[in-house]
């Protein structure tokens, strides 16, 4: 059994001082395998910011991995952007933008969904190179036989159910035709600030999850999203989150864990357009 806790969209520079302290309290309590941080650790990559998410990082117990989000390149020093966006990341996050991790249950594979600049006014979209992809399913394909396989990008490969044509990341159908063909069982992601979670049909269209339609799925791609973890940057009414993942013989338990303003709580019941604890038969 591996217990993995999916955090994202810290945005350090806009947080709420006593959500991070419940945060880091909560996680090493809790002791998970591995956590993963689907990115926007800052808010305009200021290092203020950077250095108050390298001193959280630095207070978790259990070891974590992470892809950079759109916020953690500078919107405003542009030779920067564009010369070397992702220093001020490597510096004080990780050398590594697409770090792998691997033991003998699992194997998550990060991806650098983030873009220096796009040819549209809005240059947070995400994008996928055909390249990624390759290097992705090469990477994947090297694992051994039998180990969960998960994958972690900022930008959602899949829309939300409340809006089928929210923009995901660039090339996400070629992505995911991908992660299936490898056997991936879990995508991870963050960016909109709301917790959704659906399946990836054949041909990668969306199928909402709800408790009673989960079950006996051997064999799906699950697509998570996390809400943000302690900015005061909300979406609609959904409160701070995080998704705690289970994974044990082959499947994966996907409880989402809410702060309700002095401790972290879980998902009992599914908010409006939104999906409680789900499981995937893997």
């Amino acid at each position: 059994m591996r217990r993995v806790s999916h955090i994202s969209d810290l945005h350090f520079g806009r947080t709420d001082p006593a959500v991070v302290e419940g945060l880091i309290a909560e996680l090493n309590y809790d002791a998970p395998d591995l956590i993963v941080a689907s990115g926007d650790f800052t808010m305009a990559a200021r290092r203020p910011e950077y250095e108050a998410a390298r001193d959280f990082l630095a207070r978790l117990r259990s070891p974590w991995i992470a892809v950079p989000g759109n916020h953690d390149i500078s919107p405003y020093h542009l030779v920067e952007r564009f010369a070397v966006p992702f220093a001020r990341y490597r510096r004080f996050i990780a050398l590594d933008t697409e770090p792998v991790f691997q033991d003998a249950e699992i194997g998550v594979l990060c991806l650098n969904t983030v873009r220096t600049w796009a040819p549209e006014r809005n240059w947070s979209h995400g994008r996928i190179s055909q390249g990624q992809i390759a290097r992705a399913e090469a990477r994947l394909a090297a694992m051994p036989t039998g180990l969960f396989r998960i994958v972690v990008g900022h930008h959602p490969f899949l829309p939300p159910p409340w809006d089928e044509e929210a923009r995901l990341v660039g090339r996400a159908d070629l992505a995911l035709a991908a992660f299936r063909r490898q056997g991936v069982g879990l995508t991870l992601a963050g960016h909109l600030h709301r917790h959704y979670a659906r399946f990836a049909e054949d041909g990668g269209g969306p199928a909402t999850v709800d408790e009673g339609a989960i079950r006996g799925c051997a064999g799906r791609l699950l697509a998570v999203q996390a809400g943000s973890a302690t900015s005061t940057r909300l979406r609609g009414s959904e409160p701070n989150a995080y998704n705690r993942i289970t994974i044990a013989n082959g499947c994966a338990t996907v409880e989402v864990r809410l702060w309700n303003g002095q401790n972290w709580i879980g998902v009992t019941e599914s908010p409006p357009g939104q999906a409680g604890p789900v499981v995937l038969a893997g």
